[in-house]
């Protein structure tokens, strides 16, 4: 169970770097995209971000509440990839910029299969930290 759950932390991990660091090159080329608030540029930045803390904070506190919040960027992410290929999202009553872009390319493929990866391992490591955690509770 030891070697499932460092594979399951390690691939989380992993998938979200990788995406982090996808959105980080890209961000500057979608800054021409924006909203009153922010930029497409921008929200990249933040998914970035958002995806290096937990990172930082699954491999520290390695807790089912961090890999579910994990899980939750992932698949958050990956559903606005596939959602603004396939049709426009005008989210400009928010400030931010209105999203479509339906060309699929290497990197964009790339950041989509990093975060459905992220996405998996981290729904896998909620359910093995939980089950760990009630063994743990109701050993004598």
């Amino acid at each position: 169970m030891r070697v499932l759950r460092i594979a399951l932390y390690a691939l989380t991990g992993a998938g979200l770097i990788v995406n982090a660091v996808i959105h980080l090159q890209l961000a500057a080329t979608f800054d021409a995209v924006t909203g009153s608030l922010l930029s497409q540029g921008d929200l990249f930045r933040i998914q970035a971000v958002a995806g290096i803390l937990i990172t930082v904070a699954l491999v520290i506190a390695r807790r089912a509440w961090v890999a579910a919040i994990a899980a939750v960027i992932a698949i958050g992410g990956l559903g606005m990839l596939v959602l603004t290929t396939l049709m426009p999202l005008d989210l400009t009553a928010l400030g931010l910029p209105a999203i479509f872009e339906p060309v699929w390319y290497s990197d964009k493929v790339i950041a989509a299969l990093a975060q459905g990866i992220a996405a998996l391992t981290a729904a896998a490591l909620v359910l093995v930290e939980r089950r760990r955690r009630a063994a743990v509770s109701h050993t004598p």
